[in-house]
C-alpha cells in the first residue's frame, strides 16, 4: 500500500471538499498537448467520458490509428478484432486530423475484402491520412485488389502496400507521395509506369518480394533512392532491366540474380549496395552463369563512389580473382579491404580455396561456404 505524504493528502482533501477538478480547468491548449502525448488512440477517445469539458476535446487531437492483428488462426479471435476495428473507426471519423493509419499482420482472404475496403475508404476518403500502411498476409496466394479510387489521392505522402494487387485502369494521381513501398506482389510494366508517372514528387521506392516486372524505367529527377529485395520469376529467361539516369542510391538485396542494370542506365549512381544471393543448384554451369551475372553487375556500377557488397558477392569475387578475372577498380578496392574478413570467418575454407586451381574444387568450396552461412545456428 502506497503511503501518501501529508502535503499530498491535504491536496486530495481540498479537492474532495470542493469537488473541484483542477485538470479540467486547464486551458484547451494544455489539455490537447497532454492528450497528444497518449500513445494509444483508444485511450484518447475514452477520455470523452470524463466529463462535459472532455466530451469533444479529443476530436481535436492529431491521432494515429494502428491495428496490429493477433497472430492466430482462431476464427473467433480474428472476427472479434475485425469488429473492434470498425467500432474504433466509427468514433475516429469525428477526429479533425488523423496523420497515420496502419494495418499490420492481417491474414487476408477474399471473404474479408469488405473489411479491407472499409479501411482503404476510411484512410483515403474519410481521414485523408498522410501515411498509410496496409500490411496484409496472403493466405493461399490470395491478394487484395487495391481499388481504383485509391489511386487518386493528393494528400498521401508515405504509402506501403503488402499483398495488394495494383492494376490502375486510368492515370494515377499521387501528387505529394514521397515514399512508396510495395511488397509481395506480381507487378506489370504498365502498372509500374502509371504509378511512377503519377507520383512526380516520389523520392524513395522500395520493391520487396515481387515478380513480373521486366522494365523499370525511372525518369524523375526527384526519385533518387531505390531498394529492390527478392525479385523472382518462374521463367528464368525473364530479367529485370533498370533504367534510371538520375538514380543516386541503389540497394539490391536477397535473391535478385535476374537483374540487369548497365552503366549507361545509371550514370548518376553514387552508392550501390549489393547484398544479394543467387538462386542456383549445385551444378557447374549454373554457378558459371551466376559468376557472369555478378561480373555484369559490377561492371554496371564501376563508376560509383561507394560500393558495399554482401558476403556471398565477396566470396564469388575471391573465386573469380583466383581464376584470373580482374574486377573493376571500385569493386577491387572493396574486395581488398574485405578479404581479411572472410579469412577470419572461415580460415580453413579460404586457405582451401587459395590452394585450389581446379574449377570443380572451387565450386564445391564456394557451395560449402555458402551452406555453412545459411545453416541455422
Amino acid at each position: 500500500m502506497e503511503i501518501q505524504s501529508p502535503m499530498k493528502l491535504k491536496r486530495l482533501v481540498v479537492i474532495g471538499r470542493h469537488k473541484k477538478d483542477r485538470i479540467s480547468d486547464l486551458p484547451d491548449a494544455i489539455l490537447l498537448h497532454i492528450l497528444s502525448m497518449v500513445p494509444d488512440g483508444k485511450q484518447v477517445v475514452r477520455t470523452s467520458v470524463l466529463g462535459k469539458r472532455w466530451r469533444s476535446l479529443w476530436m481535436s487531437v492529431p491521432m494515429s490509428i494502428d491495428f496490429n492483428f493477433p497472430q492466430t488462426e482462431n476464427l473467433v479471435v480474428t472476427l472479434d478484432y475485425l469488429s473492434s476495428t470498425l467500432t474504433e473507426l466509427h468514433y475516429c471519423k469525428s477526429c479533425d486530423k488523423i496523420p497515420r493509419f496502419t494495418i499490420g499482420g492481417f491474414r487476408y482472404e477474399h471473404c474479408y475484402a469488405r473489411y479491407v475496403d472499409l479501411w482503404v475508404s476510411f484512410a483515403t476518403k474519410v481521414a485523408k491520412v498522410e501515411e498509410f500502411l496496409l500490411g496484409l498476409l496472403s493466405i493461399n496466394d490470395q491478394t487484395y485488389d487495391f481499388p481504383s479510387y485509391a489511386f487518386k489521392n493528393s494528400l498521401l505522402k508515405d504509402l506501403e502496400l503488402r499483398n495488394c494487387q495494383l492494376n490502375p485502369r486510368t492515370t494515377v494521381d499521387w501528387t505529394n507521395l514521397s515514399s512508396l513501398k510495395i511488397g509481395y506482389i506480381d507487378l506489370t510494366d504498365d502498372a509500374m509506369e502509371k504509378i511512377l508517372s503519377g507520383s512526380p514528387n516520389l523520392k524513395s521506392l522500395e520493391l520487396d518480394n515481387f515478380s513480373g516486372l521486366q522494365h523499370l524505367e525511372i525518369n524523375s529527377v526527384k526519385l533518387t533512392q531505390v531498394m529492390i529485395e527478392s525479385y523472382y520469376n518462374d521463367n528464368d529467361e525473364i530479367w529485370l532491366e533498370i533504367v534510371a539516369p538520375h538514380l543516386q542510391h541503389l540497394e539490391v538485396l536477397e535473391l535478385c540474380s535476374e537483374i540487369r542494370i548497365g552503366q549507361r542506365n545509371v550514370p548518376s549512381l553514387v552508392t550501390a549496395i549489393f547484398r544479394l544471393n543467387f538462386n542456383f543448384e549445385n551444378e557447374e554451369q549454373d554457378l558459371e552463369m551466376e559468376f557472369s551475372c555478378l561480373k555484369e553487375l559490377l561492371h554496371s556500377v564501376a563508376h560509383v563512389q561507394n560500393l558495399e557488397l554482401g558476403t556471398w558477392c565477396i566470396e564469388c569475387l575471391s573465386i573469380l580473382e583466383l581464376k584470373g578475372w580482374r574486377p573493376p577498380p571500385s569493386s577491387r578496392k572493396f574486395l581488398e579491404l574485405n578479404l581479411a574478413v572472410i579469412q577470419l570467418d572461415f580460415p580453413g575454407i579460404y586457405s582451401f580455396l587459395q590452394s585450389s586451381s581446379d574449377l570443380e574444387t572451387l565450386i564445391i568450396g564456394c557451395w560449402y561456404n555458402h551452406n555453412e552461412r545459411q545453416s541455422p545456428q
